[in-house]
């Protein structure tokens, strides 16, 4: 095999950019011209996603957990160690251990007092954490936003089927 045989093609990113360009919108028409021609199945629809946007957001969401699974994969092993580590030191769920190099350390160093953004605090709050938690947040931040485009929506279908506008 030679390095010629190697080397990968340089895309084309203009026509790329064009066939998205060209594939969202025939999407986007076609969406539309059924919308004309379904308004009311349409105006349930966004009713519906209105009143619960997870709906719509899930797949999103299992989209990009997909997405980053290599990388969660790689740096796990990473998280483990640093949290065996840090429960060798001392530092617990339930807080600081008592009698070990941590807990000689808080008393030794900051007493009863540990400052807010110091590196023992931390500690102590990495040392607390669930091994299986996850920084996803039960709600997410564009539910709001995508109900209320969704209720927009179902005014401009139902005042397009209404002759309100065209």
């Amino acid at each position: 095999m030679t390095q010629q045989d190697l080397d990968l093609p340089d895309l084309n990113w203009s026509i790329l950019r064009d066939a998205t360009t060209c594939l969202t919108c025939y999407f986007a028409t076609a969406l539309n011209n059924w919308s004309i021609r379904h308004p009311y199945i349409t105006a349930i629809t966004l009713i519906y996603i209105s009143d619960n946007p997870e709906l719509l957001l899930t797949p999103l969401r299992i989209a990009r957990y997909m997405c980053f699974l290599p990388f969660r994969l790689i740096l796990w092993p990473f998280k483990l160690l640093t949290r065996f580590i840090l429960y060798i030191v001392g530092f617990r769920r339930q807080g600081v251990a008592k009698g070990s190099y941590a807990s000689r350390i808080q008393s030794r160093r900051y007493g009863g007092y540990v400052p807010p953004q110091s590196t023992f605090s931390k500690f102590q709050a990495h040392g607390a954490t669930d091994d299986y938690e996850d920084e996803d947040e039960p709600e997410s931040t564009f539910a709001t936003p995508v109900s209320f485009m969704a209720g927009i929506g179902v005014w401009f279908v139902l005042g397009r089927a209404r002759g309100w506008w065209y």
